[in-house]
């Protein structure tokens, strides 16, 4: 191999380990955002969950006929 190639070689495989960085530094970040929205949506359904519980209890009490004062 000539000088040139053996320099052409390193660039190559320097160029292919820094896509290879880049790439793997996007999937980190998509896979983080996604766990992160997924892990906000459960807290919000949880949520939801227990205010429609309370919602439920409120209803069970039944109402009362108290008089109305004008």
């Amino acid at each position: 191999m000539t000088l040139q190639q053996v320099y052409i070689v390193g660039v190559l495989g320097g160029l292919s380990a820094v896509v290879g960085l880049v790439l793997f530094a996007g999937l980190a970040v998509g896979l983080y955002c996604a766990v992160t929205r997924l892990a906000d949506r459960y807290e919000d359904f949880k949520a939801r969950r227990q205010d429609l519980k309370a919602c439920r209890e409120i209803d069970r009490l039944g109402t009362t006929s108290h008089p109305i004062d004008q």
